[in-house]
């Protein structure tokens, strides 16, 4: 491409994307993008120059300053990224406590978070059945807390954190934190789905069914006294997943091919069914099958 080309194609380029900002056609994640990477032209302009100077290059030069400029920005803007979604925010604060009846009978409860270090753990036993439940984090976050309770025992509790669509603002970008209480005494039906690390403490929950799923970070897992209602399911797609049983509780766990860590002779491999069993798994009056699907290590402690 030779430069009385190459210089009127840029002016057209920037032409067009300050005329599109200015109508603002491009989202706010791609216009905020935009507005902090405008230095990179400068390097387009510096590279084209310098390469321009050498004759065994002159004829590439505007090509190879656009390739080199293009690589520096993709790296400054990951780095930048990377290093905002790991910080955490406090901005945003919200605080939902609901008290629960003593007619319900079955409490379902669905915790949806993005990149959010998340716990869960059950409220002080002494004090009327109720949730409470914290979060803190990006202004960008929007955090809908429902509670509705059927007439036929039943109530249904959401917490649910949601982002924008589309790449999002740098200055609103970090993970966000949420503390989930449940209360004692009341059969409870979790679904939990996750993007950051998270610590579920059902010892002491009437948990009979479970269902969680982390996206990135590690899971630690304490199981409830009490057996689940059939298999519970737990998935970690990029991380650890550490399960403490208590020692009244029998497991049998699928693991999906992996070999869990645990302390010799507490658990038996089970050839035909694939499964880690807890020795004497018969003997326990409660028991609990759990299939889980995890990238990193597992540990039965």
């Amino acid at each position: 491409m030779k430069r009385s080309v190459f210089w009127p194609l840029l002016i057209l380029v920037l032409g067009g994307v300050l005329l599109l900002g200015a109508l603002d056609v491009f989202p706010p994640g791609v216009a905020d993008l935009i507005g902090r990477a405008w230095p990179v032209l400068l390097l387009v302009i510096g590279l084209t120059l310098l390469l321009d100077s050498i004759p065994r290059l002159r004829r590439w030069a505007p090509i190879a300053a656009a390739a080199l400029s293009a690589l520096v920005l993709i790296g400054v803007v990951a780095v930048a990224y990377t290093a905002r979604a790991n910080t955490e925010r406090t901005e945003n604060s919200v605080i939902f406590d609901q008290p629960v009846d003593e007619s319900v009978q079955r409490l379902r409860v669905q915790i949806i978070g993005a990149f959010t270090i998340a716990e869960v753990s059950p409220t002080v036993a002494d004090v009327a059945p109720a949730i409470h439940a914290e979060f803190t984090g990006s202004a960008a976050s929007t955090i809908t807390p429902t509670y509705e309770a059927g007439g036929d025992g039943t109530a249904v509790f959401i917490f649910e954190e949601s982002t924008p669509a589309g790449l999002p603002l740098l200055e609103t970008m970090g993970r966000g934190r949420m503390r989930i209480e449940l209360p004692t005494g009341v059969p409870i039906a979790l679904d939990f789905r996750s993007g950051g690390a998270a610590s579920l403490n059902l010892l002491g929950l009437d948990a009979r069914q479970l269902t969680a799923q982390l996206v990135d970070g590690d899971l630690l897992l304490s199981l409830p006294n009490t057996g689940l209602e059939g298999a519970g399911t737990v998935a970690v797609e990029n991380g650890n997943l550490t399960v403490f049983v208590p020692d009244t509780l029998g497991l049998q766990v699928i693991t999906g091919g992996r070999t869990p860590q645990f302390a010799e002779g507490e658990y038996l491999y089970d050839p035909s069914t694939g499964a880690y069993v807890s020795r004497r798994y018969d003997t326990f009056a409660e028991q609990t099958d759990l299939h889980l699907t995890v990238s990193g290590s597992i540990r039965l402690d």
